[in-house]
């Protein structure tokens, strides 16, 4: 017997929940279905020696009306065929089919819809239920083969066309499996492209947050203290008398403000721009700062091997040593401070001591009030910025006067 597949089935009928193919030209799935149509309505009455009976026009009919029905499906440009009616159509074209091929062993070009209702079949519906329309197919040879009764020998043909039908269905199966696959990939790659999108915007936004955070850390704590001292020297030059000694060093102090808020201002976008110095050596220069401004003893000690830091863990500790700096010019003026960059196995540890140093025990003095400690955002925006790196943050009075102690994951 001759088999004719189908070539390639049309994608715009899918079954509901089994979405497979992905959509195409729908001429080039609906033609071979047409041409096989075409075929068989063509060649039949050419066949010799086929008898038109009643039987014979009625199932010819229901085979061609039925495979019409499905070709005006493949032209669909809406929702996919449900299952519920694809499966009475190719059912029915199936049963027609084999049934005309065993009563009128003449009529074999009704193979070719048979054969393309079977790929079909696998394509389009689920496993169970193309098994079962397969089954109604083999069940209708049976009966066909017995109605006309056929000998041993031609039930072997039977089998043989069993088998090539069995074949058919299973390439239709294996295209809807890789149809399938096609589609999940396509579908990870776009999640995939969808995930990496919304990483690039986490990260935008990451990155307008620590621009925002170091845009207020320097400029709003230096033009804060720059307003304040303004407004001193502003009360100071309208008093009676005019105090004019005291403004002019609050104009000073002003002038020192604005000085060391541009100061900050560069370093931060060096950091920005990742060009900051190592931090080692940008805690050297804040200390070295430190003891030329105050005048009061401060060092500065690295312990252990320096190593490179992620640039977001180095500035939070360089804002930790800042934010100290500050405190201990305006709460522990004149006494001496150490500063330690501690570089351990699985962390980097910095220590800021400011008060009396020495061996020994003793009560600790009066607690300092530090900006941010006690009210204030300083202490708030040196734990915020160390959480965002994992780090932690203490502080609080010592035997040896005020110790900040950050430490960070590295």
């Amino acid at each position: 017997m001759v088999i004719t597949t189908e070539g390639k089935p049309s994608s715009a009928h899918p079954a509901p929940p089994r979405p497979i193919l992905p959509r195409a030209d729908l001429w080039q799935h609906a033609l071979p279905r047409m041409l096989g149509l075409a075929l068989v309505l063509v060649g039949l009455p050419f066949s010799d020696g086929l008898v038109w009976s009643a039987t014979t026009w009625a199932l010819v009919v229901l085979m061609s009306g039925a495979w019409a029905l499905w070709c005006a499906a493949g032209f669909r440009t809406g929702s996919p065929v449900p299952e519920a009616l694809a499966v009475p159509i190719l059912g029915v074209a199936m049963i027609s089919g084999n049934l005309l091929v065993t009563l009128e062993p003449e009529a074999m070009l009704a193979t070719a819809i048979v054969g393309m209702a079977a790929v079909s079949s696998g394509v389009f519906l689920s496993t169970l239920v193309s098994a079962a329309v397969l089954a109604a197919g083999v069940l209708a040879l049976a009966i066909g083969g017995i109605v006309a009764g056929f000998p041993g020998q031609a039930w072997a043909r039977v089998a043989a066309w069993i088998a090539a039908l069995l074949a058919c269905q299973l390439a239709g199966a294996t295209r809807r499996s890789v149809g399938t696959q096609h589609a999940q990939a396509e579908e990870l790659l776009l999640q995939t492209r969808r995930v990496h999108e919304e990483e690039q915007r986490a990260a935008a936004l990451a990155e307008r947050t620590r621009v925002a955070r170091e845009i207020h850390d320097v400029l709003a704590q230096s033009l804060g203290a720059l307003a304040v001292q303004l407004d001193v020297t502003d009360s100071l030059l309208t008093a009676d008398p005019p105090r004019t000694e005291e403004a002019v060093e609050r104009v000073h102090n002003a002038r020192r403000i604005a000085v060391d808020g541009l100061t900050e201002a560069r370093r931060a976008i060096a950091v920005l721009r990742a060009d900051t110095p190592p931090l080692p050596e940008a805690l050297t220069a804040l200390v070295h700062d430190h003891r030329t401004a105050s005048g009061a003893p401060a060092t500065f000690t690295p312990v252990g091997t320096p190593r490179a830091l992620e640039p977001d863990v180095g500035l939070a500790l360089l804002r930790v040593a800042q934010e100290s700096l500050v405190n201990a010019a305006k709460h522990a003026r004149g006494q001496e401070l150490t500063a330690t960059l501690d570089y351990e196995e699985d962390q980097v540890r910095l220590t800021v001591l400011s008060g009396p140093t020495g061996s020994g025990g003793g009560e600790a003095g009066p607690r300092p009030r530090v900006a941010g400690m006690d009210g204030g955002y300083g202490l708030a925006g040196m734990r915020e910025r160390l959480l965002l790196v994992g780090g932690d943050l203490t502080a609080g009075p010592t035997p040896h006067g005020w110790r900040v102690q950050a430490e960070v994951p590295a």
